[in-house]
């Protein structure tokens, strides 16, 4: 495999691989103060997990094939070949990414998390904020 590589890639693009990993840390130090949000943060480990994880819906999907002895998954949607067998890495990455969702992302809304989004208003928009509250909780017949 590594004379095919070395026969496939020239001489100045394993120079310019070499370049890129020498210069990389000192481009990032050069970077330094840089905001992230959490969404990127996020992002960012949806992707590196992604890029550990997807694969293995594929070894998944090829062991379930095996084990059952079939060639694709073309019983699935009939007429459509083996067109479920490119979809097994989204499948397992779905998953992964519900669960990182549900466990990191998602936060229920309570009366607490209201009243402290709330406190963080400036008055006057917590005073309209009351004032649309009331308007609702009256025309429910909730208030008196």
């Amino acid at each position: 495999l590594r004379g095919i590589v070395r026969e496939a890639a020239p001489g100045w693009l394993w120079e310019l691989a070499l370049l890129a990993a020498q210069f990389t840390p000192s481009a990032a130090a050069a970077i330094g103060d840089v905001e992230l949000y959490s969404a990127q943060i996020h992002a960012l480990c949806l992707a590196l997990f992604a890029s550990f994880a997807a694969p293995f819906g594929g070894f998944l999907s090829s062991a379930i094939k095996r084990a059952y002895g079939i060639k694709d998954f073309n019983n699935l949607i009939p007429g459509h070949g083996g067109m479920m067998d490119r979809f097994d890495c989204q499948f397992v990455m779905f998953l992964c990414t519900f669960v990182h969702h549900r466990t990191f992302c998602h936060s229920p809304v309570t009366v607490a998390s209201l009243l402290g989004s709330a406190g963080q208003l400036p008055l006057s928009e917590q005073q309209e904020l009351l004032r649309r509250l009331t308007e609702r909780l009256a025309a429910r017949g909730a208030l008196s």
